[in-house]
């Protein structure tokens, strides 16, 4: 069995300091922008990471979101996620921000039917793997994970999630970053983990050549949102053009493109 290395601490950390490049705060600002949480309302991020996404729906909605369960396959991922809520403002009440372990490979089969108004998902939805019989990986079960999101979501809801474009160029990122100016804190363990990050992306692009993990083009990702039940979507470039940010609305409206 190939090792997957999204469930092991160590690249959980390596990814903690992905906040810090410009095209990341970029998507991360065009993502929230689109999800726009309302007060009452229930979300989901999905493959949370280090939780940014989460922080962000709480401070976009000004801690007035009824609740927002962070999922992931790396339990380390939890400790990052905890640090950030111990700095929120307003402070969330015990239960409006939760940390699930999950993989979401397998479906989501810890979250009821029509559970949630949104779904957030940061760079972690083409890493969904499923084989067949024979061993071949397949697009299965990337398949049944949009089919999976229509099922948790209410009839008004909506999906906003960023996957990467084919064949990224994951150096693009820390040019645009280092062309900025910017400042580290910790430069050592900051560009540390930017080696990392590198070593983890020509990972992640070899298994994806070979079909394990899915950069598709625009055109393939639509055409399985409307096969798992999505009405419309928009969709745009960002993270320095090596992502797709795509919003997916269960019922039918009039999405512009940006």
């Amino acid at each position: 069995m190939d090792e997957n290395y999204w469930l092991t601490d160590e690249c959980a950390e390596a990814f903690w300091d992905q906040h810090k490049a410009r095209p990341y705060q970029q998507l991360l600002a065009d993502t929230l922008a689109w999800a726009a949480p309302k007060a009452g309302e229930r979300w989901l991020d999905l493959g949370c990471g280090g939780g940014y996404l989460t922080a962000g729906l709480w401070r976009a909605s000004q801690g007035q979101v009824s609740q927002i369960v962070a999922q992931d396959c790396a339990e380390a991922n939890a400790l990052a996620l905890a640090r950030r809520i111990r700095r929120m403002s307003p402070a969330p009440r015990i239960g409006q921000i939760t940390f699930q372990v999950g993989n979401f490979s397998q479906g989501l089969p810890e979250l009821p039917d029509a559970s949630f108004d949104g779904i957030v998902s940061g760079l972690a939805m083409s890493y969904a793997e499923s084989r067949d019989a024979t061993g071949r990986y397949t697009d299965a079960a990337y398949n049944q994970l949009f089919r999976e999101c229509v099922r948790v979501l209410r009839p008004t809801g909506r999906l906003v999630f960023s996957v990467n474009v084919p064949n990224p160029r994951f150096w693009r990122i820390v040019w645009k970053s280092l062309g900025s100016g910017f400042k580290l804190r910790h430069p050592k363990r900051t560009l540390g983990n930017v080696w990392r990050m590198q070593r983890y992306g020509k990972w992640l692009k070899q298994e994806a050549a070979r079909g394990r993990f899915h950069f598709l083009p625009l055109d393939q990702i639509t055409r399985r949102l409307a096969a798992a039940g999505f009405a419309s979507w928009r969709s745009r470039l960002s993270y320095a053009d090596q992502a797709y940010l795509i919003e997916a609305q269960m019922a039918q409206t009039a999405l512009a493109a940006a």
